[in-house]
């Protein structure tokens, strides 16, 4: 890999994402388009970078995340006389007879597991979907390194289906049918963070209902929120960290009568309270960032980010040796702060920095400390969310 890549996005690389503060712009329809239906067409949708929250919005706590400049593409070409959808995700061939689907499936974690598992799904809504498509997609997103990859494209085709189906759909909506495709179809353990802000971009305070959403804006400090995200090589396994950290809590959770503040039912073990430590410092850490977040220095926020990041670590057991070298480097080289991202055990970690010059700095320590692949981000209200484009 190149391990001397930093690709700088910044105020004058892409427009801001002016965040909207009514509930009007939160449910802008992301769909409905003037083209022709048999038009060829685009289909968008961003990856995520949770700063605030991690392994918590399945627990029913908030959390912040934005929407990256990084995205999944599904370029569609209709084929009016056709009931066959074709679909290559990444060199991947897959197609579906609309009139005689694949029986559902048990359990699935690659793009076309999700690509059926959608279908399944707004079919079982009431979408008719009129006609088949070729279509391929491709994507800048990491993989498998907690930046949402799998359910970016869930929410890129989902827009796909919706195009095919002449259904148009709010950005709430869009996220939702994501969400039931890669997530409720399977049983599966997320929430519903990655879906919403791919969907709705921006930098959103997401929960504590699962459709809870308020964008935040940064008014104050917006000069030093920057952010160094760093790719650490190593594929997670997202489904067993997911499962592991949410099973144990909710027992831990039961045993304290339903709220994390509870007095136990019974007396709790030593890795009970380790757990029970960590869960109230990742939920404290977040709730004092969207309390401040628009007024907040960089570095008062950079340091909670570090203690979430301490917690998830110690009282979650998600972190590796190769993400606290770059932990380490990126805090030598001038960072406020570091924190992995996402499930954990590999992928991807985040720096706060304060301006250009000492991302780029924290940038080259996090590679020479075994980083694959960064991305400075100098936007503080986040990227656009999912589009169709012609």
């Amino acid at each position: 890999p190149n391990k001397t890549f930093v690709s700088e996005w910044g105020k004058t690389d892409r427009k801001s994402a002016t965040a909207e503060s009514s509930q009007e712009g939160l449910v802008t329809t992301t769909t409905k388009s003037t083209m022709s239906p048999t038009s060829d067409f685009t289909s968008i949708a961003p990856g995520r970078l949770c700063l605030f929250g991690e392994h918590q919005d399945y627990l029913g706590l908030p959390v912040i995340a934005l929407a990256l400049p990084l995205n999944c593409r599904i370029q569609v070409t209709p084929i009016p006389d056709s009931r066959i959808l074709y679909l290559n995700a990444l060199g991947d061939p897959w197609q579906v007879d609309l009139d005689n689907l694949p029986p559902k499936q048990d359990s699935g974690d690659e793009p076309l597991d999700f690509a059926l598992a959608a279908v399944h799904e707004v079919v079982a809504a009431g979408w008719n979907i009129q006609y088949g498509a070729r279509c391929v997609s491709t994507t800048d997103i990491p993989l498998q390194a907690g930046c949402s990859s799998s359910s970016a494209f869930c929410v890129a085709w989902v827009q796909v289906l919706a195009r095919l189906s002449g259904v148009s759909l709010t950005r709430i909506e869009v996220a939702q049918m994501a969400h039931r495709a890669e997530v409720v179809h399977f049983g599966s353990p997320g929430g519903t963070m990655d879906h919403v802000t791919s969907a709705l971009g921006g930098i959103l305070r997401i929960g504590p209902g699962m459709w809870d959403v308020q964008r935040l804006d940064n008014t104050a400090g917006a000069s030093d929120h920057i952010w160094v995200l760093a790719d650490s090589g190593q594929p997670k396994d997202t489904l067993g960290h997911l499962r592991r950290c949410k099973d144990d809590r909710l027992s831990l959770l039961e045993k304290l009568g339903g709220t994390w503040d509870g007095t136990p039912t019974s007396p709790l073990s030593e890795t009970e309270q380790v757990l029970l430590a960590a869960t109230k410092t990742t939920r404290d850490a977040e709730i004092w960032a969207a309390r401040e977040w628009a007024t907040a220095d960089a570095e008062s926020l950079g340091k909670r980010m570090q203690e979430h990041h301490d917690a998830l670590r110690d009282g979650l057991l998600l972190s590796t040796p190769r993400l606290e070298a770059m932990r380490k480097a990126a805090l030598e080289a001038g960072a406020f702060g570091f924190k992995l991202v996402g499930s954990g055990g590999g992928g991807t970690g985040v720096a706060w920095a304060s301006d250009q010059t000492t991302a780029k700095a924290v940038a080259k320590a996090m590679v020479d400390a075994g980083a694959v692949k960064t991305w400075i981000i100098d936007q503080p209200n986040g990227f656009p969310g999912a589009s169709v484009v012609a």
